[in-house]
């Protein structure tokens, strides 16, 4: 399994020497409130909404105390608007009460916040901190599963088998890289399994070739 998985990301990283966190952020702040908002969501609609969110309001402080309303107007374009909002809020006023206004670099205290599991928790150590962490969204899911790397179905089972099978200094970019094969070729309707660059290493039976 070893030798596979070596394979597998040596593959991807050919194919997707670019792979990365689309979201855009210049802080764990900034971060924390993208991914939140990213549920369900397209990250090139979250990024234009977080782009208008943050001139308005570019500190935890400031959001912990903006108008609910104002700051729901600003990500109506985004599903469950109003509740993100309220999230978003919730969370900025944590930070605010608990951690003096600065983002915790450790799981255990993101989880604790408001809206915040351990996908989110992981974006931000990994992507904002550095941390190595295996965020498993949608993408990353699905893809672990069709390549046989895991048989669980709960993302956090997901993520244990990831951790145990990836060697820790290859977590971060292995999610990007995963992620990446996920978006772009190994759709969950109708894969391009054609022009999968690990075609040959992978156990989905249902392969459209």
């Amino acid at each position: 399994m070893e030798e596979r998985i070596e394979a597998i990301l040596h593959r991807l990283e050919e194919r997707f020497p670019d792979a990365r966190l689309l979201l855009e952020f210049r802080n764990p702040f900034e971060l924390l409130i993208a991914t939140i908002l990213a549920a369900q969501a397209r990250d090139e609609k979250v990024n234009e909404v977080t782009r208008e969110l943050f001139v308005a309001f570019p500190t935890p402080q400031a959001l912990a105390e903006a108008p609910e309303e104002e700051v729901a107007k600003l990500v109506q374009p985004l599903n469950y608007a109003r509740k993100k909002a309220a999230f978003i809020k919730k969370v900025s006023q944590e930070l605010v009460a608990r951690f003096g206004g600065e983002v915790p670099a450790s799981l255990e205290e993101l989880v604790q916040l408001e809206g915040v599991g351990r996908k989110t928790a992981n974006v931000v150590l990994a992507n904002a901190f550095g941390i190595p962490a295996i965020p498993v969204d949608t993408h990353v899911g699905r893809v672990a599963q069709r390549i046989g790397l895991t048989r669980a179905q709960n993302p956090d089972r997901i993520e244990e088998d990831l951790r145990t099978l990836i060697p820790q200094n290859q977590w971060i970019r292995a999610s990007h890289l995963l992620g990446f094969l996920g978006r772009f070729i190994c759709q969950a309707k109708r894969p391009s399994c054609h022009a999968c660059p690990i075609t040959d290493l992978c156990a989905y039976p249902e392969k459209t070739l």
